[in-house]
This record gives C-alpha cells, sequence and structure tokens, in this order.
C-alpha cells in the first residue's frame, strides 16, 4: 500500500493517493481536490519537478501509535521510512520521513507522524 501510495505520488496521480490517506489525514485533508493542488503545487510546479525517486524501507511494527497527542489510538500500526530524490531547479535534495499505516474497516491506509504539535 505504500509502494502504491508514493508511485502514484511519483506520477502525480494525487487523487489515487489520497485514496489511501487513513479517516484521520482525510480529516486534516478533507477537500480531495484541495489536496491534490497543494501537492501538485508544492512538489511539481513549485520545485519545478516532473516525479521523484523514492525509495520504501522496511516496515517496523509498532504498538499503540497515535497520529498526535489527541489522535485515536491504534493498537498496532507500522512505521515505514520513505526516502524521496528530487531533482529540482533547485538542485538535488532529499526528503526523509516516517509513515505509519494502520488498519481500517479492513484496509491498510497510510497516515503521517504528527507528534510536533
Amino acid at each position: 500500500m505504500v509502494e502504491d501510495f508514493y508511485e502514484y505520488e511519483s506520477e502525480a496521480e494525487f487523487g489515487k493517493s489520497w485514496e489511501l490517506l487513513s479517516s484521520e489525514m482525510k480529516q486534516r485533508f478533507p477537500n480531495r481536490a484541495d489536496y491534490v493542488q497543494n501537492r501538485s503545487h508544492v512538489f511539481l510546479q513549485h520545485m519545478d519537478v516532473e516525479t521523484f525517486q523514492y525509495d520504501v524501507g522496511r516496515p517496523k511494527k509498532v504498538k499503540n501509535r497515535r497520529l498526535n497527542k489527541d489522535g485515536r489510538q491504534h493498537k498496532t500500526a507500522y512505521e515505514i521510512p520513505v526516502t524521496q530524490v528530487f531533482n529540482s531547479r533547485f538542485g538535488v535534495f532529499t526528503l526523509e520521513q516516517n509513515c505509519y499505516v494502520v488498519k481500517e474497516k479492513g484496509e491498510w491506509r497510510l497516515l503521517w507522524d504528527y507528534q510536533f504539535e
């Protein structure tokens, strides 16, 4: 599922990647069209890239994971490091981010870490 998400993102198929977000993430990005527009603006237009390379690391099982301090507690989640490499008008740079997958209604869904709040 994480591979699918980042494959969609790298192909600028942001509407398809939005579908793979967890319900908690969709609360942060409730409007699919806004998500598509913002992701496209930041990653494609502003940085002037057409695509990016990515590497999905090995999953690590974690217990009692929350999106943030007020978020729903997920008894089991998988932490998966993702590295994105952009060849942009600002040069080549790397973005590393841990993402998490949780099961919702029998389907794996993605969420990001918002523990900074």
